[in-house]
């Protein structure tokens, strides 16, 4: 049998290779996520690592807020990429530089919340990453996680229609394979890397086999959709909705 090395990630967010720029604002799914955090968040302080942290934009936001910092919470980050990580450094953080499919690098039991905002979708192993936040976490720590759904409302009419759903990239070079008709719109769009897509089901199966119990799932709309005031009904029903938020507790 042939065993193949661990491919070393890309960094699609690497903007010296032309990559995406970071957020300039927290979108509606960062700021469900702090919504559900603010019922775990304790006033004797604890430990939050923000796993795929980019920029620290997310740090900053939950930081701003919920006032982690005023009382007594430790905010730290951990991202695989480098220029993402300069950018982030210059917030008041501890940020530390690691790759994902390896796990991560803290000790059992260090942290009281672990959030992972648009991380899962771009992970060949998100059981691994899973797994090791379940160790990293406390007994009774949460984990947030933000996600796309594969089954938005959209997708749904768009695979019927042959038409690639969003979300699910097919090529590292070019957006707009598999695009159909709207090929001229995802002309010329950069792929972020997703490998992984989830709809509701298959995320809450995926929590429940690496030992969460899922306390809240909301839905979140995605700033790209046109039609903002459809995609945010949608929101009533996380199945359809743009992007899944979960709340789950280490059991």
């Amino acid at each position: 049998m042939a065993h193949f090395k661990t491919l070393e990630p890309i960094d699609f967010y690497d903007i010296a290779r032309g990559g995406n720029a970071p957020l300039s604002a927290p979108q509606e799914r960062q700021l469900v996520a702090i919504e559900l955090a603010r019922s775990v968040i304790g006033d004797i302080g604890g430990r939050l690592l923000d796993v795929g942290c980019g920029d620290g934009l997310f740090l900053a936001a939950i930081d701003r807020e919920l006032a982690l910092s005023q009382r007594g919470w430790q905010l730290c980050g951990l991202d695989y990429s480098r220029s993402m990580l300069e950018q982030a450094r210059t917030r008041p953080y501890r940020f530390d530089q690691g790759n994902l499919e390896e796990g991560l690098p803290y000790e059992d039991a260090t942290f009281d919340l672990i959030a992972a905002g648009e991380v899962l979708e771009h992970l060949y192993d998100p059981d691994r990453l899973l797994a090791e936040a379940h160790r990293a976490l406390r007994p009774g720590g949460s984990l947030l996680i933000t996600t796309p759904n594969l089954q938005a409302w959209y997708n749904r009419v768009l695979f019927a229609f042959g038409v690639q759903p969003l979300y699910y990239e097919t090529s590292t070079k070019s957006a707009s394979i598999g695009a159909g008709p709207l090929r001229r719109i995802r002309k010329g769009a950069v792929p972020v890397g997703h490998v992984r897509v989830f709809n509701r089901r298959a995320l809450l199966d995926l929590l429940d086999s690496q030992g969460f119990r899922v306390t809240a799932v909301r839905g979140a709309r995605f700033e790209a959709v046109p039609a903002r005031s459809v995609d945010r009904m949608f929101n009533l029903w996380p199945g359809l909705a743009s992007n899944l938020v979960v709340l789950a507790t280490r059991r």
